[in-house]
């Protein structure tokens, strides 16, 4: 009779590290679909789960998001930091399992938003389409995308629901690095129709990016006026939005981000 040895002892600091892994993997996502992820690669229990989710975000390494993503988690500067510092100690099998289960489980979610991707207009040298996000009554992401590729067109079209929790989740942090570092001392006329006010918990910021490989309208969802006009107000100068465009392209793309420093 074959001996079986016991299950490992896991220490919190790995399921905490599974934590980090699995939403860096899965995009943002709200706590309840976690605890499904968990469960289902079983990763951990539900109260170990509960009690390593609120020490990360008392530590700053997830945060949730604003207005119609305050139920979201999002990996913080912090969090990427940790997975690149201490991923190394989960498991080769773990990370394996994790990143296998993650494309089927990520069309799970992306299915219960309602992401549109269609053409405005498609010719050779021209392509214009909108692409959108909507999880209420007002969408949460729309952009109105320009670009002379035709394949950056193509990829947009078929894989933009594939990619519209990254791109989510980008124009998000970049709102909330906005509230964060915003002077209050800068001066910043936002212009007529940047912001639209839906309701005194609902505003929708307008801006254009122009990048090098596409050019973009957004409209973002937001909490506050206050939020909205700080966000128009961080791509007030050419680089900034030219960097934003830039990543919209690459995330559409397909294409992933670098890894910091």
């Amino acid at each position: 009779m074959p001996i079986i040895p016991p299950p490992r002892k896991v220490s919190e600091t790995e399921h905490m590290l599974r934590l980090l892994y699995s939403v860096d993997a899965l995009g943002t996502l709200t706590a309840a679909q976690l605890w499904t992820f968990a469960a289902e690669q079983e990763l951990m229990d539900y109260v170990t789960m509960r009690l390593c989710l609120h020490k990360l975000l008392g530590a700053g390494e997830l945060e949730t998001g604003e207005g119609t993503l305050t139920d979201q988690l999002l990996l913080t500067d912090r969090g990427r930091e940790a997975i690149q510092l201490f991923g190394g100690r989960l498991p080769t099998d773990v990370r394996e399992r994790i990143r296998l289960a993650v494309p089927e489980y990520r069309q799970r979610v992306q299915r219960n938003r309602q992401v549109q991707a269609v053409y405005e207009m498609a010719r050779p040298g021209d392509y214009r389409l909108n692409l959108s996000v909507r999880e209420g009554d007002l969408p949460t992401i729309r952009l109105h995308m320009e670009t002379r590729s035709r394949a950056l067109a193509s990829k947009a079209i078929h894989r933009f629901a594939q990619h519209a929790a990254e791109a989510t989740t980008y124009l998000y942090a970049l709102a909330q690095q906005g509230l964060r570092g915003n002077d209050p001392n800068a001066a910043c006329t936002v212009g007529e129709g940047s912001v639209t006010e839906h309701s005194r918990a609902e505003y929708t910021a307008a801006v254009s990016l122009t990048g090098r490989r596409a050019n973009f309208n957004v409209a973002l969802l937001l909490p506050t006026r206050q939020a909205a006009e700080d966000f128009v107000c961080a791509f007030r100068s050419p680089e900034a939005a030219e960097k934003a465009a830039n990543r919209l392209a690459d995330i559409i793309g397909g294409v992933r981000a670098k890894p910091g420093p």
